[in-house]
């Protein structure tokens, strides 16, 4: 008998058709995991005592969700939160890529890549005139491929930029079915130093409810799931249909 406070590892992987976990990521530290099991059921009350007591209890479903705290900002943890493709954005050397027309001085447009260099911009006359960087225009945030107008006065529009990008990652939101996951937590009972196992076998999650973008402390997300019916393993009575539990034995 002991008291307990787990910690642990939590892994994420997909599932095998036998089954199995493959190929499992770590998901960095997780502040906070929690399974809630539930049932569903109807009770019936009898009809002869004169006094209504309750004579049945159907169980009607079983049911299972698992909650996960994420603390950091990794690629898988990311496209599980938004039922993300993960798109790889080669570098890239952009020339002619035309701008919206009729800009002023004091507009800012966005380029088609992002985290840019070496940006040039030039205008459609029919010798085109290349504009001057500082005076022209400014490169407002590279990163996101900013610029800022700064004169446009005897230039003739639509303007062309030419530049370079660098290396980056997508994650387009909603493009992925919601992910499904074999989790694992690697735990340990910090009151004795016990080792406990965590399997859940089919998790499917829903989108991240809360995703704060902009804030002053230490960012996190949580992702709420079902941990679903599993026929292949349910077969094996050492592992059951949701998942189980393992410590070693006294």
């Amino acid at each position: 008998m002991s008291l307990f406070s787990f910690q642990g590892r939590v892994w994420a992987g997909e599932r095998l058709p036998n089954g199995k976990l493959s190929r499992p990521v770590w998901a960095g530290n997780v502040p906070v995991l929690t399974l809630q099991m539930a049932t569903e059921s109807t009770n019936t009350t009898e009809s002869f005592s004169g006094n209504r007591l309750q004579y049945g209890r159907l169980q009607r479903g079983k049911t299972a969700t698992v909650n996960i705290t994420y603390d950091e900002w990794l690629p898988k943890n990311i496209a599980a939160a938004i039922w993300a493709s993960q798109i790889e954005l080669p570098a890239d050397t952009v020339t002619g890529e035309v701008l919206e027309g009729d800009l002023k001085a004091g507009d800012f447009v966005k380029l088609d890549r992002q985290f840019v260099s070496s940006v040039v911009l030039t205008d459609s006359a029919t010798t085109p005139a290349e504009l001057v960087l500082g005076t022209d225009y400014r490169i407002e945030s590279p990163t996101a491929g900013l610029i800022e107008l700064l004169n446009v006065t005897g230039k003739t529009q639509p303007f062309k930029a030419a530049y370079a990008s660098e290396v980056a990652t997508g994650y387009t939101m909603f493009t992925s079915p919601p992910p499904e996951r074999y989790i694992l937590l690697d735990g340990i009972n910090t009151e004795n130093q016990e080792p406990v196992i965590v399997t859940l076998y089919r998790c499917k999650f829903d989108p991240v409810g809360d995703l704060a973008l902009i804030n002053d402390e230490y960012g996190n997300f949580q992702l709420t799931g079902s941990v679903l019916y599993d026929t292949l393993n349910a077969a094996d009575a050492n592992l059951g249909g949701f998942g189980r539990i393992v410590q070693k034995g006294a």
